[in-house]
């Protein structure tokens, strides 16, 4: 095949070739732009290449769209920016900003264009007046983004629907234009601007600048992408493959009340925390299995649980949820491995009988006590010498297939 140069970079027909000269420019200069991060070792990456260049030469007429290429041999260091575990990779970037999904559909010129075609479509929904924002408001009690612009053509229309591309699946994006927002501009004082709808402390105004697309997505991230989000069978390797622990509300569908209690507590205790674990909820009728590891069946529901991707822990007693700072300290706990050397039996005297809901009185007789003593410290023994190690992580084998991709192991990258 025919390999020129053109300013951008290397093309091998309509595939752009990244290497550490040209990648920084491609990635800014085109409003989407695909990368297949492959390796050429790797039987699946050999198998997706061709399949690959058909789909950038059937894209290449496409308007702010190219397909690229980043040998992971070759430019270990492009493929270690941007966190590639397994081969092939396809991940998206949005006018200069990584996309938090995957390519994982079929690898096919036709299931990879016609991807490509719907990210390219506008994600904003058009609201036509106030009485249509009262019926969404009242309908759809998630948070959303709402825009006011004086066009569907106007620059700051074209920086709100980049950042509702690159968000997609993660927040939703409303706007009125034209007509339709003229009186909420004019109160703006000309201004077009930008809101959280549904935030439970009122909807709030975006402050940054209209025209700067980053730091608008970066503020959507931070008050529209939920504190906890569910896991299904559909996003779980996605899931997994962020590498951070889940703690995790095993719930009944019908109970949604334990499922605001429990963001309630996220947000009250754990809002530091976003970086370095995943708060989640799950169907307990659908992920029974998990809790069966734990000792646990759906007439246990709720139940609360850490999956540390080795293992899993389980938070004591659901109802301690609503005592004061109870989920942080069990997410420290997993930090610091406290909940492994519990689980060994190692005693931490700060907590010994704290939630005992023991009404009896206190024998009296010392050597009574003694006896008790005694016999709960053989039982706790005996329950420990059942069971070596916490059960082994559930979660885990949501990971990527092997038969669909080359997996690396940690020391690799």
């Amino acid at each position: 095949m025919l390999v020129f140069l053109v300013l951008f970079g290397v093309v091998t027909g309509s595939m752009i070739n990244l290497d550490p000269n040209n990648v920084d420019q491609i990635l800014k200069d085109n409003p989407l732009v695909m990368i297949n991060f492959s390796a050429g070792w790797c039987r699946y990456s050999q198998a997706l290449k061709p399949i690959y260049e058909k789909a950038a030469e059937s894209l290449a007429s496409t308007p702010g769209v190219k397909l690229a290429y980043a040998d992971c041999v070759a430019h270990n260091d492009i493929c270690s920016k941007y966190r590639v575990s397994k081969y092939p990779t396809m991940k998206f970037v949005r006018s200069g900003e990584l996309m938090k999904s995957e390519y994982r559909g079929q690898r096919s010129v036709e299931a990879i264009t016609q991807h490509i075609n719907k990210l390219m479509e506008d994600p904003v929904k058009q609201l036509h007046g106030d009485e249509e924002l009262k019926m969404l408001k009242n309908e759809n009690k998630s948070k959303f983004v709402l825009g006011y612009f004086a066009s569907t053509s106007s620059y700051g229309y074209e920086v709100f629907k980049g950042s509702a591309q690159t968000m997609l699946g993660q927040c939703s994006f409303y706007a009125m234009t034209g007509d339709d927002a003229k009186p909420k501009i004019a109160s703006f004082g000309g201004q077009e601007r930008v809101f959280l709808m549904n935030d439970v402390n009122g909807d709030k105004a975006y402050e940054g600048a209209a025209t700067n697309q980053p730091q608008l997505s970066t503020w959507v991230k931070e008050n529209c992408v939920p504190l906890v989000r569910e896991i299904t069978f559909e996003n779980g390797e996605e899931l997994t493959e962020e590498g951070l622990p889940f703690v995790i509300l095993f719930h009944d569908p019908e109970d949604q009340d334990s499922v605001k209690l429990f963001t309630e507590k996220v947000a009250e205790q754990c809002q530091d925390q976003r970086s370095g674990v995943n708060f989640l909820h799950a169907d307990g009728f659908k992920f029974a299995h998990p809790l069966s590891h734990l000792g646990k069946t759906t007439k246990d529901l709720p139940v609360i649980a850490i999956d540390s991707f080795k293992h899993m822990y389980l938070f004591p007693k659901y109802e301690n949820l609503k005592k004061p700072k109870r989920l942080r300290r069990f997410v420290d706990d997993l930090h610091s491995g406290r909940l492994h050397r519990e689980f060994h039996g190692e005693v931490f005297k700060d907590r010994i009988d704290e939630d005992k809901e023991d009404d009896s009185p206190t024998p009296k007789d010392p050597k009574v006590a003694a006896n008790k003593k005694a016999a709960e410290t053989k039982n706790n023994r005996e329950k420990r010498d059942t069971v070596t190690n916490p059960p082994e992580s559930v979660f885990k084998k949501l990971e990527p297939n092997k038969n669909r991709y080359s997996l690396l192991n940690k020391d690799e990258l």
